[in-house]
């Protein structure tokens, strides 16, 4: 379904638990080629180490040994600016149909996320944006993939999504959280016994509590290995909230999250 993703790529010392992961990403979302996109921050000052040239030489070898170990096609490309805004604007270059970043907010605390890249990009992405967990463990390719859901209309361009991976049969959950605030409880109820007839392979979860904590535990739980969620926002204003849930579970799982925007054609 990702057939191309864009691979953001730093140097941090977590990189290579990103590495550690593709092979089981690349097969679970049916990745056929990568783009290795690294962004040099010109906001601050660079050695001769953070050069456009010496980050050209890596990734070359790089994407080399990707390719290889994968099986897939894999390229790569510098580009100068903010991080965030370059790797969109990479997908929207070469039409990729998602973005895949490593999340390291666990380690630095939660404060973390706030305002960096993975964040950033949760915000303006207009392409699935597919989070891994610095700190996460690894996951099964044939591993249930959960939907987090409130029936909402972005939580129903999710549910495509979560309708691709179940193609082949694979084990799916569907997570509804019920709050205080909710009022359309029956609309969400035949939203989920309609995907439980047309998938069998597929049950539902109704649980109260705090959305993020129960979305989360759910997910550690059944080791999910993706899970699904529908971003909030369709215009530059909107963009500036995805969305206090999708946000918090992007942030706090440690199972891989995949965050469907709204205008997400399936």
């Amino acid at each position: 379904m990702l057939k191309h993703c864009i691979l953001g790529f730093d140097y941090s010392e977590s990189w290579q638990k990103t590495c550690d992961r593709l092979p089981s990403v690349v097969q679970m979302a049916g990745i056929h080629r990568l783009t290795i996109v690294h962004v040099v921050d010109t906001t601050r000052r660079m050695s001769v180490e953070d050069s456009e040239a010496a980050a050209a030489g890596h990734l070359k070898d790089l994407a080399a040994n990707l390719g290889s170990e994968l099986g897939i096609e894999v390229d790569y490309e510098v580009r100068r600016g903010f991080a965030a805004t370059e790797l969109h604007e990479a997908a929207r270059r070469h039409d990729a149909n998602g973005i895949i970043v490593l999340n390291q907010s666990h380690s630095a605390g939660r404060a973390f996320f706030y305002g960096n890249i993975t964040l950033n990009l949760a915000r303006i992405t207009r392409v699935p944006l597919l989070i891994l967990a610095a700190d996460g463990p690894a996951v099964e390719p044939s591993a249930p993939v959960l939907l987090a859901t409130d029936g909402s209309a972005p939580a129903r361009v999710a549910q495509r999504c979560f309708e691709h991976f179940l193609q082949d049969g694979r084990q799916g959950m569907v997570v509804w959280v019920k709050t205080e605030h909710d009022d359309d409880e029956a609309t969400i109820t035949n939203l989920t016994a309609d995907l439980i007839s047309r998938h069998g392979q597929v049950v539902s979860r109704h649980v109260k509590g705090d959305a993020i904590q129960q979305i989360v535990k759910a997910a550690e739980t059944e080791q999910a290995a993706l899970v699904i969620l529908g971003k909030r926002g369709t215009t530059p204003l909107q963009d500036l909230m995805i969305g206090s849930t999708a946000e918090g579970v992007a942030r706090e799982s440690r199972q891989p999250v995949l965050i469907i925007p709204a205008n997400t054609a399936f």
